[in-house]
């Protein structure tokens, strides 16, 4: 009834009526002779390796800057004499020790 759109144009879209004939179709395969190819390729070059992300890190041992012994765990650190090291490697043993006792049972 009414045609609102009339005066903005409207796309015309192709159709099986814009499909070359075959003659044509062989124009365009003689045409395409004339296109310039692309180079030849010569040498690829090697892709660059992804540089290796850094190990996430559970725990830490080492000696602090006063011949302590540091043992860092995520965001906390305990530091140990002498003393406190043997201290947790004895009590490391005991618990150990009592777990065999368990899986035994």
């Amino acid at each position: 009834m009414f045609d609102w759109f009339k005066n903005i144009g409207r796309r015309e879209y192709p159709t099986w009526k814009d499909v070359p004939p075959p003659t044509d179709i062989e124009k365009i395969a003689n045409d395409m002779s004339k296109v310039v190819p692309f180079p030849e390729l010569k040498a690829v070059p090697a892709p660059e390796p992804e540089p290796e992300k850094p190990g996430r890190v559970f725990y830490r041992l080492g000696l602090s800057e006063n011949n302590r012994v540091s043992l860092s765990m995520y965001y906390g650190e305990i530091l140990m004499n002498h003393a406190g090291v043997q201290s947790l490697i004895d009590q490391l043993e005991f618990y150990k020790n009592q777990l065999q006792e368990d899986d035994e049972e």
